[in-house]
């Protein structure tokens, strides 16, 4: 007999026994009912019983509803998701399903600026419309905050990019939420299960590093699908996670200075600080290798107030370093500021404090801020700019012409310099309009009483083009190449002597 049945008898007999019968109310021969009383009794006590059975039942099966759904959205929980996924596969064929991670771009910006009441509407209005658009036999759940996983039976590539397309247009849903301005943008990553056995917390994972990999290349905003190759570098962003606060107790991370030089006359007139690492098993690492992730970790912000104090104290023996103890000659040195110190309401007075400790004048230190900054988030961005520019340091705008945002912006943000991207000069000036958006940024920066820095000049022909069309300041390979803090210094000396 069930377990069930069982409990279900037991309570009857209790029941039924607290009755007080006696021979001549029951008569188990007969099997009639002399007392009316008692025959109620039974009945009640058989009803109630039934009912408590009943309302058992049905708590068990609300509590795994709970268990296996999102609260927020009413999608399955990652746990519910992976064994439905679990039966699907066991009858599949190879390649003929692809898990799907799908994320909102800036979700913590969303919450923070237009409140968490509005991100959960987006969550809801998201997973309602998943569910609505998704093919036939896909299944989905939402892993945690803005992340999901779907599963679904398509595997061709240009159709899951459509898919994908039809997935994240949103606008109609989220038009009462967000600002009529404001465009929600979405990363995603597939991978094609071609082995239908494999564990799906692995293939989840798969799904989520080519997102995660793909957020971060050239096209952020497109689907991006699972190789081999994208293991390794997972493999080696672990690698690096793990080992770069053991590297920078050891002193791995080098400052290096590449020299800028001015167009008038040809001299030195400062330099731009970069960061390197001397690995210590595979030598002189590529910023490419450790700088990205160390954006997106926020270890940078570590490295930032590391390059920025050895500048102070590389400025603090230069001005020291002359016959009577002063300065040779005044340089400028240029440090950048990453986008996670924008979120550090203090970095403009911990900047003061430590060129105060070494006696460094605001003025010759410049901080360089990159144009796609300029894309976050305005108001902080405007704020970190002016409370750096009271503290008295110049602030440079890099890699100008590399973002949509520049043009709006500089009527607002009090930069003195005006970096050009390097990529204006990919013909060498062989491109008519390429000459004249040059010409045009510099003269309009002129205009602005702004300073203009060309970097990433490689040879004459750029140098020349440049320095004719009224460019201030030259950076590149074609001068000098980024150098160790001692050969930077004595190639001042040898410059002012």
């Amino acid at each position: 007999m069930p377990q069930k049945s069982k409990m279900f008898f037991l309570w009857l007999f209790l029941l039924v026994g607290c009755v007080p019968l006696s021979a001549q109310q029951f008569s188990l021969s007969d099997k009639t009912f002399t007392n009316p009383i008692v025959y109620i009794s039974i009945v009640l006590a058989a009803l109630f019983c039934f009912c408590a059975y009943w309302l058992n039942k049905e708590s068990h099966k609300r509590l795994r509803e709970v268990i296996s759904q999102d609260e927020l959205t009413g999608l399955s929980t990652q746990k519910r998701f992976k064994s439905e996924v679990r039966k699907i596969l066991r009858g599949a064929k190879p390649d003929e399903y692809t898990m799907l991670s799908l994320d909102i771009v800036k979700y913590r910006y969303i919450t923070e600026t237009f409140s968490q009441e509005v991100g959960n509407s987006i969550l809801i209005e998201l997973a309602k419309h998943l569910e609505e658009v998704a093919p036939k036999g896909s299944k989905i759940c939402r892993n945690y905050t803005d992340n999901f996983s779907m599963l679904i039976p398509v595997t061709l590539f240009p159709v899951l990019e459509d898919y994908v397309l039809l997935f994240t247009n949103l606008k109609a849903q989220t038009a009462n939420v967000l600002p009529e301005h404001y465009q929600l943008e979405f990363s995603s990553g597939a991978y094609i299960i071609s082995n239908t056995s494999e564990d799906v917390g692995n293939i989840i994972e798969k799904a989520d590093t080519a997102r995660e990999l793909g957020r971060n290349g050239l096209h952020p905003n497109r689907l991006s699908l699972y190789t081999d190759q994208m293991k390794s570098d997972a493999e080696h962003e672990k690698t690096i996670t793990l080992d770069m606060n053991r590297a920078f107790e050891n002193n791995e991370f080098e400052v290096y200075y590449q020299p800028k030089f001015r167009f008038d006359n040809g001299h030195i007139m400062g330099a731009e600080a970069l960061i390197r690492w001397n690995h210590h098993t595979r030598g002189m690492l590529p910023p490419g290798d450790f700088v990205p992730l160390f954006e997106r970790n926020g270890f940078i912000q570590k490295i930032d107030i590391f390059v920025f104090e050895s500048v102070c104290q590389f400025l603090d023996r230069w001005n020291k370093s002359g016959p009577d103890g002063t300065c040779p000659k005044p340089i400028i040195i240029s440090c950048n500021l990453s986008r996670a110190q924008l979120y550090n309401p203090d970095i403009a007075n911990m900047y003061a404090e430590i060129a105060g400790k070494y006696q460094i004048a605001p003025c010759q230190v410049e901080i360089e801020l990159t144009e796609s900054l300029m894309m976050d988030n305005k108001e902080r961005l405007l704020k970190a700019m002016n409370d750096i520019k009271q503290a008295g340091f110049s602030i440079s705008v890099d890699d100008f012409g590399s973002g949509f945002s520049s043009l709006s912006l500089l009527k607002d943000i009090p930069a003195n310099v005006l970096k050009l991207d390097k990529e204006f000069l990919n013909t060498g000036g062989e491109n008519k309009k390429e000459k004249v958006i040059i010409n045009s940024v510099i003269n309009m920066a002129k205009e602005l009483q702004m300073t203009t820095v060309a970097e990433g000049v490689e040879d004459q022909k750029q140098s020349d083009l440049l320095k004719q069309m009224g460019c201030d300041i030259v950076q590149g390979f074609f001068y000098a190449r980024p150098m160790p803090e001692n050969q930077y210094e004595m190639l001042l000396h040898n410059a002012f002597k």
